[in-house]
């Protein structure tokens, strides 16, 4: 050859495979206006590549001295629509293809191989042959060969199809009848692969019908208009989805949506077409390559929103689920209206749509952070990014509160402690903007947002310590089950207020829960003692209240307090050996008091915000 074989390969076809070697040779026979072409594939069996042997035979015009010149020659293609690059592929997988052609009462044979000098000359022949060109490809290269799929007659009629479609689809709009066969020839079938001896035929009537619409690219500056053909249709089988460019009569795989965005059980062909695109395809015709000056993300933005129409039209739910979804956005994700993409493609892929607005919110909310000076405008944003924040965690909230909703009372007490305030996880003050997530005492009442500060498991096992009756053993079953959260460090601040969560085990026993709520008022006065600078102690105890208590509590001076479950309020006084009085508010409460009660007051605030959102998103 004119040029070196192997470094040409690796040059201009980075990701070769065996299917591009059948294209490669179909194509040479459809430029010679081949309309009958026969791809025959021997392999004794799948597991021995060494004997694969290819045979392609085309009644197309044949190796003419000039077709043969531009052959021998790399990169002297035909015309501006061709690389001449494409026989490279046959050494790449074959070591040889011996060739025999015939026109005009004309013949040449010769073998293409690595040592292939470009001379072949023509004969005369007497004998009356139709013109046509019979390739027979031996020596295969590889140890093994990628897939059934790439031997398998019906996997591959439907990649010659595909990548064919533009150039077939031609050829059926003309009224040119053509035929492509795909045989397989083997000596070791494997029925559960579906392998075995078995053949294919390609005809019009194995063509999609298509319909066609033109692109306005006027807003891009392109010179051609852009049409695009499609075919959408219900599947019952494997749905097929091919979005492609039409170059030079092949096509070329556009990324321009996700599958996802396609609903199931559709097939989808969409092909773009203009005399724009060809010759724009890079040497391996595997990418379209636009010309400088032509924006690629308005110019794929342009097509997506073709595609996105033709899909709304001929496919009605998806408007329908794309509601839905909505919808859903504005229930769960308030905080982001206004930053989901207005126009969709098809199905709304939800987790990526939700990134990218969560994306763009954190770029607003970047840009007003690192602005130096607020104007109008920015002090607007500001406040909207404030709302839009808040709305967030509120939303967490609401997460919370449905966590809690499915906890159980007989669920063990550690499971309810740790949705409350996380036990032995130590945090402070100074880190409230990540730990607001962690502490959850604004489900017993709003104020308990700021308490900040969870003692570590040391110093709780100190307090617990200090605080146990003497018929609670250390470590053992009878241990209190107490979350505690301070206002501020203990240690370090000369005042302190405390919640405590204690959960008592449901017993139907007035007595036993009445002695509970005595055992209170011990801990609350042990707990002043071995904390000095506690001045507040807001202990909640959560205990089953039947009918029965509800009474005696009553009797004994305790106010039920408004709640959607039941609570029970007493202000007492914890006092020190000094005198000192320590205020001891103490709610009894039911379970779903907690629940029933925090989804009120989370609701409220909740409903206002996304009523906000509603109106930043309307005016955006």
């Amino acid at each position: 050859m004119d040029i070196e074989a192997s470094n040409a390969i690796k040059l201009f076809f980075p990701n070769p495979s065996l299917l591009m070697v059948y294209f490669e040779a179909i194509a040479n026979a459809l430029d010679a206006d081949a309309n009958n072409i026969s791809v025959n594939l021997k392999l004794s069996s799948f597991d021995s590549p060494s004997s694969l042997q290819l045979t392609i035979t085309d009644n197309g015009r044949g190796f003419t001295d000039e077709n043969f010149n531009r052959f021998k020659t790399l990169l002297k293609p035909r015309d501006e629509f061709h690389k001449g690059l494409g026989r490279l592929l046959f050494l790449d997988y074959f070591e040889q293809v011996k060739i025999d052609s015939a026109w005009s009462g004309k013949r040449r044979s010769f073998t293409f191989d690595s040592f292939f000098d470009g001379k072949a000359p023509a004969t005369d022949t007497t004998e009356e042959v139709e013109s046509g060109s019979h390739l027979v490809f031996t020596g295969f290269r590889k140890e093994r060969i990628h897939s059934y799929d790439d031997v398998r007659p019906s996997a591959l009629k439907l990649e010659i199809i595909d990548h064919f479609l533009p150039s077939l689809l031609a050829k059926k709009r003309e009224n040119i009848d053509f035929q492509i066969s795909i045989s397989l020839e083997t000596d070791d079938s494997n029925l559960q692969k579906d392998f075995f001896s078995t053949s294919e035929i390609i005809t019009a009537y194995d063509l999609p019908e298509m319909k066609e619409e033109e692109i306005d690219g006027s807003n891009l500056d392109l010179l051609n208009s852009i049409q695009v053909r499609y075919h959408i249709r219900e599947s019952m089988g494997k749905p097929k989805h091919l979005i492609a460019f039409n170059i030079d009569g092949r096509t070329i795989p556009a990324s321009l949506i996700n599958q996802r965005a396609i609903p199931a059980g559709y097939s989808i062909v969409f092909i773009f077409e203009s005399e724009f695109f060809q010759a724009k395809s890079d040497t391996s015709r595997q990418k379209l390559i636009l010309p400088d000056g032509i924006n690629e993300t308005l110019f794929n933005g342009l097509l997506r929103r073709e595609i996105g129409e033709i899909l709304a039209k001929e496919i009605p739910e998806i408007a329908d689920k794309n509601k839905e979804t909505k919808k859903q956005f504005e229930d769960k994700f308030p905080h982001l209206l206004g930053y989901f993409e207005d126009t969709t493609v098809g199905l709304i892929e939800r987790d990526e749509s939700l990134n990218a607005a969560q994306q763009n919110f954190f770029k607003d909310q970047k840009k007003v952070l690192q602005s130096e000076h607020l104007d109008d405008a920015t002090f607007e944003k500001s406040l909207e990014l404030s709302s839009r924040s808040l709305t967030e965690y509120i939303l967490y909230r609401d997460k919370i509160i449905g966590k809690m909703k499915s906890v159980k009372e007989t669920d063990p007490e550690a499971d309810i402690h740790n949705l409350i305030v996380p036990r032995y996880k130590q945090f402070e003050q100074a880190d409230l903007s990540s730990h607001i997530y962690q502490n959850n005492a604004w489900l017993l009442d709003d104020k308990f947002m700021s308490y900040s500060t969870i003692l570590s498991e040391a110093r709780m096992d100190a307090v617990i310590n200090a605080i146990e009756s003497e018929d609670e053993s250390l470590g053992g079953d009878g241990r209190p089950d107490i979350a505690m959260i301070f206002s501020a460090d203990p240690d370090k601040s000369p005042a302190v207020d405390v919640v405590i969560v204690e959960i008592k085990k449901k017993t139907s026993d007035e007595k036993e829960t009445l002695y509970a709520i005595n055992q209170l008022l011990d801990r609350a006065e042990k707990l002043a003692i071995h904390c000095n600078n506690i001045q507040r102690i807001w202990y909640y105890s959560v205990i089953h209240i039947e009918s029965s208590l509800e009474t005696r509590l009553r009797q004994l001076k305790w106010t039920p307090l408004f709640s959607k479950g039941k609570v029970y309020y007493q202000e007492f006084s914890t006092i020190r050996p000094d005198g000192t009085e320590v205020p001891t508010p103490i709610f009894l409460l039911s379970f779903d008091a907690i629940v029933a009660d925090a989804q009120v007051r989370n609701h409220t605030f909740l409903e206002i915000l996304r009523e906000g959102m509603k109106k930043y998103s309307s005016e955006s």
